[in-house]
């Protein structure tokens, strides 16, 4: 009896200082179940597939981009190699349409081009608001986009 006291006795001190080790059985290791290793084997097959999917998502933003920009270069204007003429004198220019709020354009002179594309008629006015400025060309040939690129290069 009194080793079963002296036993109480040391557990009331270690309880006090809290060192107090609880009565656990001790625990069996067990080889993890079937349905763990599934899982475990699966996760890798799982990141393959949302690899394979997002590759597969890569080339769609890719034709999407490649569709804007091609829709974009359809819509807007584009520059025109354009040959005109006035009272013997020839000459050839790039021209550009421009956009709504932007006027058109020749990259080769400082007048401002006022066009009548439809009447093969281009007028150059030095001033854009005194229509008394303007000078009326005869346009004898109007080129298209790659012209007036190899004359932008080449000038």
């Amino acid at each position: 009896m009194s080793n079963n006291l002296n036993k109480q006795k040391k557990h009331k001190k270690q309880a006090l200082l809290g060192q107090v080790q609880g009565k656990h059985k001790a625990r069996i290791k067990r080889t993890p179940h079937q349905g763990n290793l599934t899982i475990e084997k699966s996760a890798p097959q799982n990141a393959e597939v949302l690899n394979q999917s997002s590759s597969e998502n890569k080339p769609i933003g890719k034709w999407v981009a490649l569709g804007v920009l091609a829709l974009i270069a359809f819509i807007f204007p584009k520059p025109k190699l354009i040959t005109y003429e006035k009272l013997g004198l020839v000459s050839q220019s790039v021209y550009w349409d421009g956009l709504p709020g932007i006027d058109p354009i020749l990259f080769d002179s400082n007048l401002h081009p006022r066009p009548a594309l439809d009447r093969n008629t281009l007028y150059l006015c030095a001033d854009q608001k005194n229509p008394n400025t303007c000078q009326k060309y005869q346009i004898l040939e109007q080129a298209g986009f790659i012209s007036a690129l190899k004359k932008l290069a080449l000038d």
